[in-house]
This record gives C-alpha cells, sequence and structure tokens, in this order.
C-alpha cells in the first residue's frame, strides 16, 4: 500500500473523529453543568463513532511513521486543517472567514514546501 494512501486514510479518520465531535458536542443541552456535559457526550453515538475514528487514524499514522521520517510525515497532518476547515464550512455551516481561507493557504503551501525537500 502506498504511504500517500496512508497519509489519506490517517487525515480522513482524524478529520472524521473531529467532526463527529462537534456533532456530539452541538447535542449537548447547553445548561449543563460539567458533570451533566460528561454525562450527556457519553451518552451520544458520535462519541464513541468519533473515538473510533481517531484511534484508527492514530493507528495508520502510526504505519505512516514506520515507513517514512517523522520530519517529512508530519507536515502533512496540517492537510487536516484544510480538510476540517472545509467539512465545517460546508457540512457543519460555519462561517469561515477570508483571513481563516488564507491562513488555511499558507499553511497548505508550507506543506507542499516541506514536501519538496
Amino acid at each position: 500500500m502506498s504511504i500517500y494512501l496512508l497519509i489519506a486514510l490517517a487525515l480522513s479518520f482524524t478529520t472524521t473523529g473531529q467532526v463527529l465531535q462537534k456533532l456530539a458536542t452541538n447535542r449537548v443541552d447547553s445548561t449543563a453543568d460539567r458533570p451533566g456535559f460528561i454525562m450527556q457526550i457519553l451518552s451520544f453515538r458520535e462519541t464513541y463513532l468519533a473515538i473510533t475514528c481517531l484511534v484508527l487514524g492514530m493507528l495508520i499514522w502510526l504505519l505512516v511513521l514506520y515507513h517514512m521520517e517523522v520530519s517529512k510525515a508530519t507536515p502533512f497532518l496540517s492537510l487536516g486543517f484544510f480538510l476540517v476547515t472545509l467539512v465545517s464550512r460546508y457540512k457543519l455551516k460555519e462561517t469561515v472567514s477570508l483571513q481563516r481561507w488564507g491562513g488555511v493557504l499558507l499553511v497548505t503551501l508550507g506543506l507542499w514546501l516541506v514536501s519538496l525537500s
């Protein structure tokens, strides 16, 4: 299996996990205190799906690190900023400012520069 496919899988799982975390927190009653928040969050299916995705992403990432130098592999994680911002904007309907898109673009350009080395 290609190392870049493993990177894409790891990013897909971690992005999905982060979005599922947000979906779970959106379901919590806004008046909940800390113990109530924890009890509610632990009752949502999204929480367990998020944990599963994040664990799978981490395990795949360990395979990436086994096959690639950490200094070359880690910048690929910055693609997660792009993916999460994209999903946040179009799936979660969050407002994403032009300034934030600019920051995401700079991070992505930085990744491209690092990948050339």
